[in-house]
């Protein structure tokens, strides 16, 4: 019997690794950052408590077959 491997969403990974980079410089210069799900937001989403209010951070990658973004000119 074959054994399914299951393949890597390596723009998962990536999302992960820069929300995580992107939570921790916020915690260090002292905002308080929470996940989004606890808010009914979606998985990866950050809400960051500033002074004045809330900001929701929403990492999104290029569509399906695509991992660059083409600069406007």
């Amino acid at each position: 019997m074959a054994v399914k491997v299951k393949k890597v969403d390596v723009k998962a990974v990536a999302k992960n690794e820069v929300m995580t980079a992107v939570s921790d410089c916020l915690k260090a210069l002292g905002y308080n950052v929470e996940e989004g799900t606890e808010f009914g937001m979606t998985k990866g989403t950050l809400v960051v408590g500033h002074a004045t209010c809330d900001i929701q951070i929403k990492p999104i990658v290029p569509k399906a077959g695509v991992d660059r973004y083409d600069k406007v000119e």
